[in-house]
């Protein structure tokens, strides 16, 4: 097969998979002055490495119960249960808040939409009515 051919289709796959989207949709508080994240950056969040919005507000996660577990599974790398495990350890050791919990989707918008600095992973498709949706990038 011709290299010429090859070598720019290999690039535009490898740049598509990359770029693969989240099934589900992230969105945050009002407030909170990102349109925007990599997928890096809310994995960070999501893991506690980054615990603090630009301009210094505290980010409060939420979880939006098991509807939402697949595409937060898929953002932070880790099983509900894990990711449950993770937090407990750093609220434990003084590293960290626990996730704010709502047991469904419509719960989890009401609590993002009135806590300051919150983000929160819904499933695919939910209404994000009263909350910024958040492209990733």
């Amino acid at each position: 097969m011709n290299r010429q051919i090859l070598f720019p289709g290999l690039l535009a796959l490898l740049s598509v998979l990359r770029c693969v989207a989240l099934d589900g949709v992230v969105v945050v508080n009002e407030g909170v002055p990102a349109t925007q994240l990599t997928a890096a950056a809310l994995k960070d969040i999501l893991t506690g490495k980054t615990m603090y919005w630009d301009g210094g507000a505290a980010i409060n996660i939420v979880t939006a119960g098991e509807k939402a577990d697949a595409a937060l599974e898929q953002a932070s790398g880790m099983t509900a249960s894990a990711f449950k495990t993770h937090w407990q350890r750093l609220a434990f050791s003084g590293r960290g808040q626990p996730p704010k919990k709502a047991d469904a989707v419509d719960k989890a918008i009401a609590l993002v939409g009135s806590t300051k600095g919150a983000i929160a992973i819904l499933p695919a498709g939910s209404d994000t009515k009263g909350v910024k949706a958040i492209t990733l990038q």
